[in-house]
């Protein structure tokens, strides 16, 4: 069973991710900020969903200090609500994380995790 590690500052759409993902067989670990994610061990986690806009740093902090420092190279999906998407595709295209838009929708995020967790395979 794969371990999703869910990073958002909106304890709705936690609730509602983690949901999501239990209900498709996933085990998940849910935090509110980027330092919570930081002091745990990520040698455990398959798959890593981010929310972009969060107070004191962004999503794209997130996955370079994750690849960089942490060096966790777990696939990594942004959630976004973000329209102007400028300031997140060169860091999305440089580490291959995908761009998962809000509202989620349920199908898509499933579909996006197995895809990403099957190119992580491959």
């Amino acid at each position: 069973m794969a371990n999703v590690l869910v990073i958002d500052d909106d304890r709705f759409v936690l609730a509602m991710v983690r949901d999501i993902l239990q209900s498709a067989g996933y085990a998940v670990v849910t935090v509110q900020t980027p330092e919570e994610a930081f002091n745990m061990s990520v040698s455990e986690i398959s798959a890593i969903l981010c929310d972009y806009n969060m107070p004191g740093m962004t999503g794209a902090d997130v996955l370079t200090a994750m690849r960089e420092l942490q060096g966790c190279n777990v696939p990594f999906i942004f959630l976004t609500g973000h329209e102007e998407l400028d300031d997140i595709l060169p860091v999305a295209i440089r580490y291959g994380a995908e761009l998962l838009p809000k509202p989620i929708q349920p199908v898509e995020l499933i579909r996006l995790l197995v895809k990403q967790l099957g190119t992580a395979a491959a």
